[in-house]
This record gives structure tokens, C-alpha cells and sequence, in this order.
């Protein structure tokens, strides 16, 4: 299995990045990559990056700094800061999850990051219907009795 399976859902208008076991930032530039060629994304796409799988995240933080630079390259042309919301935060995610929110926050970077608990507060940040979560892998669906 792919460390990271990530689905662009038109119906959304959003992608749906899950990253499974051990991540590497080599995981977040090929997640950048299938994003781009996938003929349903547009380029400022909110974003869902479900890390509740995630077993460890072996990333430094001078990579990271890498790949936001080079982020910064790719997303050069944006004029609306892009919604990168963060769920599934575990013992193993939190403090990669921290970093990415804290770098983006002191970059210049146009993205907009959140990190929140679960689905419901998915929907409520991206402001997506309730039914939302129809679209989204069975197991996003586990706290659809809090909606």
C-alpha cells in the first residue's frame, strides 16, 4: 500500500490526501505530484490531509523547510490563501502537524492551515454540506453522529 492515497472529489471541490504508516517528505512532494495530474484538480483546491494512520513522520525539520520553499515556487501564482485543513491528530502526528501549521503560519506561503479533531469539524471549517461526507472513504465517516 502507498504511503498516501490522495483523490480529488470534484463534488467537493476539494482533495482528499490519507497518509498511511511511516511518512517521508519524499510522501508530500509525490502527493503534490498526483494532485497536479489529476485532470479534476484546480490549483487552489481546498485540501484534507487525514494523518490518523500515520505510525511516524520522519521528517526533518530542514526538509520541511525545503519543501516549503519549493511550495512556495509551485503556488507562486495563487491570490486567495488555500485552505489546508489537518485531521487525525495522534501521538505520532502531533508535533510534525505543529510544524507544518507553524511554518506555513511564518512563511509567506498562501495557505490558510487548521488543524481539527475529526470530520464534523471538516465540513464546518471547508463550510461543506453535511452530506459531505458521503463523498469521503467509509472510515471519515465514524463521527457522522456528531453532525
Amino acid at each position: 500500500m502507498l504511503p498516501v492515497s490522495v483523490s480529488v472529489i470534484p463534488e467537493l471541490n476539494i482533495v482528499h490526501n490519507v497518509y498511511l504508516g511511516c511518512v517521508t517528505i519524499q510522501d508530500l512532494f509525490d502527493e503534490q505530484i498526483q494532485r497536479h495530474q489529476n485532470p479534476n484538480f484546480v490549483v487552489g483546491m481546498p485540501a484534507v490531509n487525514d494523518l490518523s494512520q500515520v505510525t511516524e513522520v520522519d521528517i526533518g525539520f530542514d526538509e520541511m523547510m525545503t519543501y516549503a520553499k519549493k511550495t512556495l515556487v509551485t503556488y507562486r501564482d495563487v491570490t486567495e490563501p488555500i485552505q489546508i485543513v489537518l485531521v487525525g491528530e495522534t501521538q505520532a502526528t502531533a508535533a510534525a502537524m505543529a510544524m507544518y501549521e507553524n511554518l506555513s503560519a511564518a512563511s509567506n506561503a498562501p495557505f490558510y492551515v487548521n488543524v481539527v479533531q475529526g470530520y464534523p469539524e471538516v465540513l464546518a471549517m471547508l463550510n461543506l454540506p453535511e452530506d459531505g461526507l458521503q463523498h469521503l472513504p467509509d472510515f471519515c465517516r465514524q463521527e457522522s453522529h456528531l453532525l
